[in-house]
């Protein structure tokens, strides 16, 4: 199950009332920022009301105030309201693009070429493993690497979940919304070519073993979901004494 997170929940939240989510889109679509009075006039109702849903906003981070002070005029400057100036996405699971973007700039700086797109993946994930290590040690256990790789791709962006087969060593991964679907649909095959590699050569880091990865379903051909069987190709590995990663 894709965790949401608390500042999306609050997001949710903060538009889940009509009124407060037409407020937040009359701010959005200005193209300059809104004061109180203007919103009162805007949608007849008492001030108290509207600096209410202003709060509820501004607390979620879609909006911000600033001070306007136009010359001429006596009296405090009024507040103003503006959108936030971060990105918003409310998407689940959130697109990581930037993650994305800098995985394919450093596949185009090495020279490899898309032909090598999985190797490259494969290494890139192999040093991540090494560089953002908590402690492990080769070979992790299978199960535990394979939780360790969802973590660490769903930290990245990815909305993955496991289920288990009768069989040892091996695992079901599923993906029912994938954060790259768009760029990928556009960008075949290098996407889905890249994000394998990288899961490949985290996992293989992890177990020091290597891993068979067999694809059921893809969601960039129609499917319901990207569906992955991946197992150990000798289970016999996992009997294996640990290794430092470092």
């Amino acid at each position: 199950m894709y965790e949401v997170k608390p500042d999306i929940l609050e997001i949710s939240k903060a538009l889940g009332e009509d009124t407060r989510f037409s407020i937040y889109r009359e701010i959005a679509s200005a193209g300059h920022p809104l004061t109180v009075k203007d919103l009162v006039a805007r949608f007849g109702m008492h001030h108290s009301a509207i600096r209410i849903h202003l709060n509820k906003l501004e607390d979620a981070r879609l909006i911000v105030s600033q001070k306007q002070h136009h010359p001429g005029t006596v009296g405090r400057p009024q507040l103003a309201f503006l959108p936030h100036p971060e990105t918003l996405s409310i998407t689940l699971p959130t697109r990581n693009y930037e993650f994305l973007s800098d995985l394919a700039m450093s596949l185009l700086q090495s020279g490899r070429g898309v032909d090598s797109a999985e190797g490259f993946g494969y290494d890139w994930g192999g040093a991540y493993v090494k560089k953002v290590n908590h402690g492990w040690d080769a070979p992790v256990p299978f199960d535990l690497a394979v939780d360790i790789l969802i973590g660490e791709l769903n930290s990245l962006g990815t909305s993955i979940e496991k289920s288990q087969t009768a069989e040892p060593a091996a695992c079901i991964l599923e993906q029912h919304n994938c954060p790259f679907l768009e760029v990928a649909s556009r960008h075949q095959p290098i996407v889905c070519t890249l994000l394998r590699g990288v899961a490949r050569g985290i996992l293989e880091a992890l177990t020091g073993a290597e891993v068979r990865w067999e694809h059921k379903s893809r969601l960039i051909d129609g499917d319901d979901a990207c569906e992955v069987r991946v197992s150990l190709v000798d289970p016999a590995l996992e009997l294996a004494e640990p290794a430092s990663l470092n």
